[in-house]
């Protein structure tokens, strides 16, 4: 077998992916759009190592370097994911820095880093964490006396490197884990503006600007966000035919799952770095450095609070389908003939009823397998 006819399957999804990110770098798309598509990228992402990156590490770990019809062992797909990844999240971060968030300030849109909150700002967010963000906070101390705390999958975190300030018998925790509460509180926290902008600032940062009001009796060295991605296999086991309560069984493992990915600020501390290295048995190429974020799926829940219509794409109209208008209900049309929705590229109709960057890629692709000329839905 002719192992250069084959591409590694794995290689060949990120390619896949990375057309998704040329859609957030393409100037022609709406900028909010842009924006999505790269919350989109790192959702993407974040499937393809919960499973496949995850299943690679289960065959690493089994011992089995069986290659694959492209001649790569699971060790050498592993590497080579791990740099193509790396080089996809630069070109991200690249396109966020440097393309589009100077495209929405320019909008007056704008996500602003604590030192550069005003003195109204701070005082809102001063208030915002005293009623709403301390209630639902609890530091977790890491130090020999206890085990590691549990990371959840894909749940943001600051850790936070302490001095106690004052003498104590107490053994001193020098690291601190803090969950941040996205399920229950916005991950862009709003923030007030004379000048009638969109300010927002990261959820993270409101609370790293107020970590002294959490460790009072230390001093905060660091403060740094984190983000696990965890092995998502469901393995249902047997259990006296009820599903219900094995698949209950099976949720619950899977939260537990190993890790497979270090997401965290570019700038933690090395001993830091080390000791989440150690506790979650990663290796040094499943670390993945951010620069302003952990996790550019938070994005999304930008995108939605963010109600400026000529950012976005415009909302396109269902196409009429004869069969369905005709009949008292869809279930009846089907149940009456079979119904195909049939478009064509010649065809000026079918592109006015698909948004214009998916209308780019079908012609640019040709997606469908149908050529040149005919694309079927």
């Amino acid at each position: 077998m002719n192992a250069g006819a084959f591409v590694n399957r794995e290689l060949s999804w990120l390619e896949f992916n990375r057309r998704v990110l040329e859609e957030a770098q393409d100037p022609s798309v709406p900028l909010l759009e842009r924006m999505k598509f790269l919350a989109i990228f790192s959702a993407n992402l974040d499937e393809f190592f919960m499973v496949r990156v995850a299943g690679l590490k289960r065959r690493v770990r089994t011992g089995n370097d069986t290659a694959g019809p492209d001649g790569l062992t699971p060790v050498e797909t592993m590497r080579a994911v791990a740099t193509r990844v790396h080089e996809l999240m630069d070109a991200q971060h690249r396109c966020f820095r440097d393309e589009l968030q100077p495209l929405l300030a320019s909008e007056g849109i704008a996500l602003v880093r604590p030192k550069e909150a005003g003195e109204e700002q701070q005082r809102f967010l001063a208030e915002y964490f005293r009623r709403t963000l301390l209630p639902v906070l609890t530091p977790l101390s890491v130090d020999p006396g206890q085990p590691f705390p549990y990371l959840g999958n894909r749940s943001p975190c600051l850790i936070a490197a302490l001095r106690s300030s004052v003498p104590s018998a107490r053994p001193e925790s020098s690291v601190s884990v803090l969950h941040i509460p996205s399920p229950l509180l916005p991950r862009f926290v709003a923030l007030p503006d004379r000048a009638g902008g969109q300010l927002f600032m990261l959820l993270d940062d409101v609370i790293r600007l107020h970590l002294p009001s959490l460790y009072k009796g230390y001093e905060i060295l660091s403060g740094h966000a984190i983000r696990i991605t965890r092995d998502a296999r469901l393995t249902m086991r047997e259990r006296s035919g009820d599903v219900l309560a094995s698949m209950e069984e099976s949720l619950r493992e899977r939260g537990l799952a190993t890790a497979v990915r270090l997401q965290h600020d570019v700038d933690l501390p090395v001993d830091t770095l080390a000791t989440l290295l150690d506790e979650l048995a990663l290796d040094d190429q499943d670390l993945y450095a951010g620069e302003g974020f952990t996790a550019f799926s938070d994005l999304l829940q930008l995108y939605g609070s963010l109600d400026v219509p000529r950012l976005k794409e415009k909302p396109q109209p269902p196409h009429p389908v004869p069969a369905f208008d005709s009949a008292p209900d869809i279930w009846s049309a089907i149940r009456a003939r079979d119904v195909l929705a049939k478009i064509r590229s010649g065809d000026d109709a079918w592109e006015q009823l698909v948004p214009p960057p998916i209308v780019e890629i079908i012609k640019r692709e040709r997606l469908f397998g149908c050529g040149e000329g005919k694309v079927m839905a």
